[in-house]
């Protein structure tokens, strides 16, 4: 049994189809009814096509309500059973320069992506500890969690966030057989990037102009992959994983690449 938030589309959706093909039940937790609907309607599909035995349940919650969040789970999760896989993948963005980011939308951004994150394992956790054969966390973090972009300052902060949250998680929940881990995707095609490319500057854009975007499909089955191994960071796909290695070992030729980027854009603007 698997618990996702965020599981309605995107890759939450994509993690949740690769786990019924591998015959797990799951819970797919997000706020609108209508996308939980067609998101169940669609696995429900493919467990009648391979004749499988995955049972699915949706879940309408808005995960930054920790009363909401508190009053519900618990009692779904003593009913259905304690999930072996808790995926908390719920978040939003709302990129634009620092100075253009209302004190709401920041704070809406950290409700959901931090806050959510915690209420929905303050749920999941207790009974998870209690799981015989351990059971497995997966946080949902973002290339930005590592990395901080220009134009993505609320998004970044909350994603940072939640790498600190997985580290402080792994190293408390290990010794109870909880294994966590932190997946960090670069670009993805999802919902939420479309969203993003309408407040997206123009630096942003031109910073990110040559960057591979994944598919969901890929970003699951290399989170599936890791499954069981031995590893604590997720980041799917060469182009991120190379990005990475690049800024830890030479952070000021990345930042160099950055400034060069946002000049072109100013110079461009300044000109017309």
């Amino acid at each position: 049994m698997a618990l996702l938030t965020g599981g309605s589309s995107g890759i939450g959706l994509a993690v949740a189809t690769e786990l019924v093909k591998n015959g797990a039940s799951v819970i797919l937790v997000a706020r609108r009814e209508e996308l939980l609907s067609k998101a169940k309607a669609e696995l429900e599909r493919i467990t009648t096509r391979n004749s499988l035995r995955a049972r699915i349940h949706i879940l309408s919650l808005d995960v930054s309500d920790a009363d909401e969040v508190d009053r519900i789970i618990p009692p779904l999760i003593d009913e259905i059973g304690t999930p072996d896989l808790c995926y908390i993948g719920a978040g939003i963005a709302h990129p634009d320069h620092f100075e253009k980011i209302s004190q709401e939308i920041f704070q809406r951004t950290m409700d959901v992506n931090v806050g959510g994150a915690w209420n929905v394992l303050s749920a999941v956790v207790p009974r998870m500890k209690n799981k015989k054969g351990g059971a497995t966390i997966i946080i949902v973090s973002s290339l930005a969690g590592l990395v901080g972009t220009y134009g993505y300052s609320a998004y970044a902060a909350s994603k940072f966030a939640l790498v600190g949250l997985s580290q402080c998680l792994r190293n408390e929940l290990k010794p109870e057989g909880i294994d966590v881990k932190v997946l960090c995707p670069q670009d993805t095609d999802t919902p939420q990037l479309a969203a993003e490319n309408e407040t997206k500057p123009d630096e942003t854009r031109r910073i990110s102009r040559n960057a591979a975007v994944m598919s969901p499909q890929t970003v699951a089955k290399a989170l599936l992959k890791a499954l069981g191994k031995k590893k604590f960071l997720i980041i799917p796909g060469t182009t991120g994983r190379m990005g990475w290695f690049v800024y830890r070992l030479f952070p000021r030729l990345v930042y160099g690449m950055f400034d060069r980027e946002v000049s072109y854009i100013r110079k461009r603007k300044a000109a017309t």
